[in-house]
This record gives structure tokens, C-alpha cells and sequence, in this order.
């Protein structure tokens, strides 16, 4: 089922930005979203191959660490991923003693999450790995840009929560 309005045309507001006759990919909003959020994942993906881990698993222990996921259904729907790749993901994870699984007694479907102190460890270094990268995407970029850009990119997230 589509969250999207009932109508075909775009809002009122934004109706002459998404003309679909003068849609050009290159100059998409979602497209250019796309290719930065893609730079940004391939700039830590290097900065953390030195700790032998990928991205996923960076952001997965981040996640965890800081309470936006807690389950494996949470994890899923941070990041966008069917849940037989986070389950693989997280085997990963927990061969390598990062993170540990329990499924609720309650509710045996559930399966909850939580970071190990080796994952731990990791976790303490990653903020600063994601500041150098993102102060390397954004130099040039004042601190009012970036306020604004925040800005409006939670306004696009508020827009679309549920």
C-alpha cells in the first residue's frame, strides 16, 4: 500500500519542482540524496576496513549502541534491508563477538539485540571515523549550510513517518 497522496499530481507547493516532462536523473533530488548517502558509505566503508569491519557493521553497532535499534526488525527498517540479509549481517557480527542474540521468552519471534564489550570497543572509535569522513564530504560547507541541509533533511523524514 502506497503512502503516498491519492492524487497523481505532486503537492501544490512542490508541483512545478516534479514535473515529470522535465525530470532529468541527474538533476533528481533522490537521485543526488542517493549518490551523496552512497559517498558517505563508501568513505567509512574505508575508514573502518581498518578495524575489519564494513560499513553495515558500523552502522549496525551504532544503532545498537545508541538505542535506535534494539531488534532485528528494527534493524531491518533502519536500514532498508530485507531480513535475510540483516540476519546474515548479524552472523557476522556475532562470529566475530560484536553483538549477541536472545529471543524473548515472551515472544520467540522477537529477536532482541545488544552490543558486546569487544563490539563495545569498536563502537567508542566510530564517531570519530564518521566525523573525519563527513568533515572531508562537507568541507567547503559553512555551519548555517549544514544546520539548513539537517534541516531540511528531517523535514523530508517527518514528511514521510508514519
Amino acid at each position: 500500500m502506497s503512502r503516498l497522496p491519492s492524487s497523481d499530481q505532486p503537492a501544490e507547493s512542490t508541483a512545478g519542482q516534479f514535473d515529470p516532462a522535465q525530470y532529468q536523473m541527474s538533476d533528481s533530488v533522490g537521485y543526488l540524496m542517493q549518490r551523496a548517502k552512497n559517498m558517505l558509505a563508501h568513505g567509512v566503508e574505508q575508514e573502518v576496513n581498518n578495524l575489519d569491519i564494513t560499513q553495515a557493521q558500523a552502522s549496525c553497532l551504532m544503532m545498537l549502541a545508541t538505542g535506535r535499534a534494539s531488534t532485528v526488525t528494527d534493524l531491518g527498517r533502519e536500514l532498508n534491508t530485507d531480513m535475510g540479509s540483516v540476519t546474515r549481517l548479524l552472523s557476522r557480527m556475532e562470529k566475530r563477538g560484536l553483538i549477541e542474540r536472545r529471543r524473548r521468552d515472551a515472544d520467540r519471534r522477537v529477536v532482541d539485540l545488544s552490543v558486546t564489550p569487544q563490539g563495545q570497543e569498536l563502537v567508542e572509535r566510530l564517531p570519530t571515523i564518521f566525523c573525519k569522513v563527513l568533515a572531508h564530504h562537507f568541507r567547503g560547507f559553512s555551519e548555517g549550510e549544514i544546520q539548513l541541509l539537517r534541516s531540511m533533511l528531517r523535514r523530508i523524514i517527518d514528511n514521510n513517518s508514519g
